[in-house]
């Protein structure tokens, strides 16, 4: 079973658009792996996202930009 856009754990509502689209990407992975339980998965996923968030909101803060990046 594979989370999307419109059927994801209720554990990721309360993250932001882009976030939750992470998460969701994520957890489709780990759960493909086979190696944790969704809830596992899902709580990693959460995690990951924010940590990746959390990252690109301080580079984008100091002036750096990524090469994938619009400008």
């Amino acid at each position: 079973m594979n989370w999307n856009e419109t059927h994801f754990p209720a554990a990721m509502r309360s993250l932001s658009h882009s976030t939750r689209q992470k998460a969701i990407e994520i957890a489709n992975r780990l759960v493909a792996q086979g190696e944790l339980t969704k809830q596992e998965a899902v709580m990693m996923s959460i995690a990951e996202a924010r940590r990746i968030a959390r990252q690109s909101l301080v580079v984008n803060e100091t002036g750096i930009s990524f090469a994938a990046s619009r400008s």
